[in-house]
């Protein structure tokens, strides 16, 4: 129970607080009044706002206007540039990610350019030795007619998949099925992979009866050794390729290609007396595979002169333009469409000399007269072109080349040869095309320090401060919430006006009672606060 001792206490207490209260208030009107820096000072550091606040353009005001309307006008700046600024950064990221690029184009001179892929085929797949194969045929066949003979190999090429045997549709149903019998009787002992690899190993013509002479810079070559290889064209059969690395070191004609080439024979083509009537010439980058375009026909007696163009394309690999799993044309890709759209789909089976595309599921070879029966509408009219299972995607590095082709009729007719072909580029030199990214990292840095720096005048080191300060507040939030100990929280509940139960001062040599504040035995209104001079000031906490 409260003595009477206790109330003067109080009463004393509170007297001189009061005058203490009117004097620090004099004072501190006094200070406003003399010393509006120092006011000033004293306001920031009480309000304690963290350091990047200033580095923030437009930050400060809206933090220490004193106008309700000012602190609104700022706030409202501050929303619209940050919002500016993030909208121009994620635009610039969504750029960045898209890759926009750009292409330079550069012509570059060199001392050897490589020819491209050359294939020489003659026009009708039946450049074979007939009395080769009709021996072959009579050794098992005695009774076989010359007439037979040549429809029997008129229903093999048909059935191998071999255009431009056009006698096959004359024949009806009944006839096509009797020629298989002997067919069959022909080939016995032989799946049709092998009979096909067989016949034209020991009956097919040669490089030497194709080519009568070959010239590269004006140095004779040999043609069968030195320029060219045999390889298998779709719906062509064998043709013969140049070799990778034939190089032309000197410019246009003096560093021309020369082919002179024979007329092999057509066994089956009696309108154009027996022999080839027309060469076929493809031009790819493709070394491994052939396409059959583009193509150009030489005509016997002719003079045919072939100009090229390089260019080199290296562009950045995009899914549906281009892949860097392989260079130039995929190529392969053409070939395995037209072969499994027109042959592997329809009968289950592929052809003998295109067993080994990559992709393509292994099967047997087909039996010619499931071919011939649909010959007309699967091999003759169906180009390579017409029909994609799937796109075919080309290499994003790749050679491509331009292709012209002039020709005029010899005074004279060839003397020893049939067919001519010169081939070269103008000059040494070719067309660099290259995709670049307009963007690199460097430059997307500094993009994104550019919208922040236009609009808020930020920098990283300041993003840095923001990210710490926000770390630190979050993670001092948490750890408040969820360590304090009861003690604390009952003396954070405690009601600041009271003092102990027996109304002595803390040990802690604080009282606080009814707003007012003892420290080191002296009263002080919780408003007013000494400062570092001895002066009292209003508190601004």
């Amino acid at each position: 129970m409260p003595t009477d001792l206790d109330g003067s206490l109080e009463q004393d207490v509170r007297g001189n607080a009061n005058d203490r209260n009117g004097g620090m208030r004099r004072q501190s009107t006094v200070v406003t009044k003399d010393d509006d820096s120092e006011l000033s000072e004293c306001e920031c550091q009480t309000r304690q706002y963290p350091p990047w606040t200033g580095e923030i353009h437009g930050m400060s005001q809206a933090l220490l206007s004193k106008s309700r309307k000012l602190r609104a006008f700022w706030w409202l700046v501050l929303f619209v540039c940050t919002s500016c600024g993030t909208a121009t950064t994620v635009l610039v990221v969504i750029e960045y990610l898209q890759g926009p690029t750009a292409t330079s184009t550069t012509i570059r001179l060199v001392s050897s350019l490589q020819l491209p892929a050359i294939t020489v085929c003659p026009k009708v797949p039946d450049a074979l030795d007939f009395d080769g194969l009709f021996d072959d045929m009579r050794t098992l066949m005695p009774e076989i007619s010359n007439q037979t003979a040549l429809d029997v190999v008129r229903f093999w090429l048909a059935g191998s998949g071999l255009e431009n045997i056009d006698a096959i549709n004359d024949y009806n149903r009944t006839y096509l099925d009797e020629l298989s019998t002997v067919f069959n009787r022909w080939s016995e002992g032989y799946d049709p992979k092998s009979f096909f690899e067989l016949m034209q190993t020991k009956h097919g013509y040669t490089c030497d009866e194709l080519f009568y002479y070959c010239e590269l810079g004006g140095k004779a070559k040999n043609c069968c050794t030195d320029m060219f290889r045999k390889r298998a064209v779709m719906r062509r059969g064998l043709c013969f390729q140049t070799l990778p690395n034939v190089n032309q070191t000197e410019a246009d004609d003096i560093g021309r290609l020369v082919l002179l080439m024979k007329s092999p024979k057509s066994i089956i083509s009696p309108q154009y007396n027996y022999t080839q009537p027309q060469i076929i010439i493809y031009v790819n980058d493709n070394f491994d595979y052939v396409l059959d375009f583009p193509r150009f026909y030489l005509y016997p007696n002719e003079w045919n002169r072939m100009h090229f163009t390089a260019r080199l394309v290296e562009l950045l690999e995009h899914p549906s333009d281009c892949t860097s799993e392989i260079e130039g044309k995929d190529t392969a890709c053409f070939v395995r469409n037209w072969l499994t759209s027109n042959v592997v789909d329809q009968y289950n089976c592929t052809l003998p000399y295109l067993t080994d595309i990559p992709n393509v599921p292994p099967r047997n070879v087909c039996d010619p007269v499931v071919v011939v029966r649909e010959y007309f509408h699967t091999i003759q009219l169906v180009h390579s072109g017409s029909v994609h299972s799937q796109e075919c995607v080309p290499g994003c590095k790749r050679w491509e080349y331009g292709v012209s082709l002039q020709q005029s009729q010899a005074l004279d007719n060839f003397t020893g040869f049939k067919f001519n072909l010169e081939a070269s580029f103008y000059d040494l030199q070719y067309e660099h095309v290259k995709e670049v990214y307009t963007t690199s990292v460097p430059g997307f840095m500094s993009q994104i320090g550019g919208q922040f720096g236009f609009f808020l005048g930020l920098s990283i080191i300041t993003m840095i401060q923001i990210g710490i300060y926000l770390i630190s507040y979050v993670f001092n939030f948490f750890y408040k919430l969820f360590k304090q100990s009861p003690e604390d929280e009952n003396e954070d509940n405690q009601d600041p006006t009271m003092t102990d139960y027996n109304g002595a001062i803390p040990s802690n040599g604080h009282v606080r009672t009814n707003g007012l504040q003892m420290v080191d035995g002296v009263l002080y209104s919780n408003r007013v606060r000494p400062v570092a001079n001895g002066h009292m000031m209003s508190s601004w906490m």
